[in-house]
This record gives C-alpha cells, structure tokens and sequence, in this order.
C-alpha cells in the first residue's frame, strides 16, 4: 500500500489546483465546421515492447476524452486518431510518419523505442511537425536544438534521480548491465553522469539485443566483484530471462541490484528475484502513488472498463493533454503556435506536477524511489520516496 504521508507537496495543495477536464467549445450556430484534426500515433504494440505501447494507446485514448469533456472535438473541430505499429523498428516507424505527413497530420505522438525516437526526431525537423515522443527513454530525443520536439514521459537521466542519495559510493564499483542499444547507451550515460562525479568506478556489460542465452553475460557480472549491478532492459519479453540468469550465477550474492520497477506484469518476477538482495528500485510511476484529480478520474474509469494501468500510462495520458493544450486556440494547427503554447507549460496530470522546460522540452516531473513487498501471493511496490521537480 502507499505510504502517503511520504507524498509530500502532492497531497491538500495540489489536490486543491487539480485541473478539471476542459470541456470542448462548440462552434457558433450558423459557422462552417472546421476541419478534422488529424493526429498520429506511432508506437510498438507488438514485439518485445508491446506491453509500453498498449498501456501508452490506452491512456492516451483515455485522456483524449477527458481532456475535451468526452467529445473528441475542439471548438467543433473533430480529433481523429491514426495508429500505426512500429514494432520497435525505425524503418517502419519512417514509413508510417511519412505517410501521415503526406496525408497532412501535424501532430504526431507515441514512440516506445529510443532507436525509433532518434529517428523521427530529425524528421519532425526536416517537415516541420510537432512530434511529441512517448516512453522512449534517450535523453538527446528532444534538444533545444530542435524546438519541433517534446516528450511527454521522463529521460534515463529523470529514471536515476533517486539514486542520488546513495551511500556508500565513492571507490565503489557499478556494473552497468543494458541492453547494447539506443535505450543501454542512454543509461551508461546517465549512471555516469549522476555517480561518476560522487567517486563510483564502472564496468559495462552490453547484451546483444539477439541474445537469447544470457548466462555469459551474467557470469561476467558476478565475476566483477562489484558492489552494485545496475540493470537497465527496456525489452519485456526477455527480462524474465535475464534477471533469472544473473541470480543463477550469483551476481546478486555480494552485489546490491539496482533496476527501475518495470510494468505490473514483472511485479511478481522481480518481486521473486530480488527477495533478499535490497535491491534499490526507482520509478516513474505506478497505479496509487497520486491521487489528483486526473488520477482519480482515470482510475475510475479503468475500473469500471476493466483496464489496468500500468507503468507508461501517465506518459499517454500526459501527451493528450499536450494535445488539447496545442490545439486550444489552434484548430488550424499552426505548428509554430502549437510549440509555444506548449513550452512552459504546466499542470496536474495522471503522476502529478508536470511542466515542459521551455528551452529543452524535457518534461520537469517527480520520480520516486520505491520497494516491492510480498501481500499474500503477490508482490505489490510501495512509495519509499518522492523527488520532486526532477530535471529543472
């Protein structure tokens, strides 16, 4: 259960700023309808990060709707939604952007992988779209370089804030255990650029994303004589897998494990792995940790459909009110204006405090430090710690 006398500054006065759902205006009797807003989500809803993009294509259907009062229109212009699944693939994903910039969209949403992410972020550029990316997790998706990007979920660097505080760490040594990609790369980076500077010697290890036997790579870790193992794997159908091999080989026995709190679905199985290890876990977000309006509304209504939320759920739901924020005043998508209407913004969204930094289009949001502890059968996480305002 959630330790809310730990939520402090999101409980009374945020609770009291909470936005409501913005109804969407109608037009004047007598006026031409506007035209239709097209919007394009690209996502992975299959392959090994389909779990990302179906919690992500969930809420942001959910949070189109509230955020326009349930009529899918603002100021009488309708939102129709196109999706295409990209698999985690970039070729794919190019394929699916260029045809919905050909079929005139403007504002193009989603994204679970950072290799996808990287690639379309120069393509927004180049057509002049808004393209707000989702999960995908590479800090350089967005830049103040590139002012046609923002993202509406956190980066690797927001993903280690809670760690700042880990003691001891100077002379210590970190295994860094990612994947050998985009999203493995963003880590190292960011693990070294929050410890190296307190005194924490690396070893990197980079599984091959083909990899299928992971106890070479395992054995490597628990041979490193470590003091800490850092893990960052962004693909769910092989964490199983992975974590089941580096407690085989005994990485754990001396090493402390330190991972982000995955989906619900790997609750149980990391629950399982890291029983005794005091393994640290950060977190972005899971079903309880705030109960603004936005978040009760949507739990709500989940339960009433049956829906589970899961880990990248606010990061949907926050795009759509990127959406209806760039849209306001806007029906003629100009995109310029979108993008101003959009830097500095800020509001309460599914996970709390949310505001884009003007200049970097980073999204300045709260992370938490959390355990996972055993209720009955099952493994459920509980708030250690909120760190609020995290990348100012």
């Amino acid at each position: 259960m959630v330790n809310r006398s730990k939520l402090k500054g999101v409980g009374v006065v945020l609770l009291s700023l909470a936005i409501a759902a913005p109804a969407a205006l109608s037009a004047p009797a007598g006026a031409a309808s506007p035209a239709d807003i097209k919007i394009g989500v690209i996502t992975a809803t299959s392959g090994g990060l389909k779990s990302y993009g179906d919690a992500y294509n969930a809420a942001l259907d959910w949070g189109l709707k509230y955020y326009t009062g349930g009529k899918m229109s603002i100021n009488g212009a309708k939102l129709v939604v196109t999706k295409k699944d990209d698999g985690g693939d970039p070729a794919a994903a190019t394929a699916a952007f260029k045809d919905m910039v050909g079929n005139g969209t403007k504002i193009i949403v989603g994204t679970a992988s950072s290799a996808v992410a990287l690639t379309l972020a120069p393509l927004a550029q180049q057509n002049k779209v808004l393209y707000i990316s989702g999960p995908a997790k590479f800090d350089g998706v967005v830049s103040a370089t590139n002012k046609y990007v923002f993202r509406s979920g956190n980066n690797s660097t927001q993903d280690l804030a809670p760690l700042a505080g880990i003691r001891p760490i100077k002379g210590k040594t970190v295994v860094l255990f990612v994947e050998d990609n985009a999203f493995g790369a963003g880590n190292i980076a960011a693990a070294k650029a929050l410890l190296g500077p307190q005194g924490a010697l690396f070893t990197e290890i980079k599984v091959a994303t083909t990899a299928t036997d992971f106890t070479p790579y395992a054995k490597k870790a628990a041979d490193a004589g470590a003091s800490y193992t850092f893990i960052a794997w962004s693909n769910a159908l092989t964490a199983g897998g992975m974590f089941t091999a580096l407690k085989q080989q005994g990485a754990f026995a001396h090493s402390k494990p330190i991972t982000g709190l995955a989906g619900v679905a790997s609750y149980d199985i990391y629950g399982t792995i890291f029983d005794g290890t005091s393994a640290i876990l950060t977190n972005s977000y899971f079903p309880g940790v705030y109960n603004g309006a936005a978040a009760t509304a949507l739990a709500a209504d989940y339960a009433q459909n049956n829906q589970t939320q899961d880990l990248f759920t606010p990061t949907g739901a926050d795009a759509a009110r990127m959406i209806v924020q760039a849209l306001t005043g806007n029906t003629g998508v100009n995109v310029d204006t979108a993008i101003t209407k959009l830097q500095g913004f800020s509001w309460l969204g599914v996970k709390g405090r949310m505001t884009i930094n003007a200049t970097t289009h980073q999204v300045i949001q709260p992370m938490f430090l959390v355990s996972l502890n055993k209720s009955g059968s099952h493994y459920v996480p509980a708030l250690i710690k909120t760190i609020h305002n995290v990348g100012q």
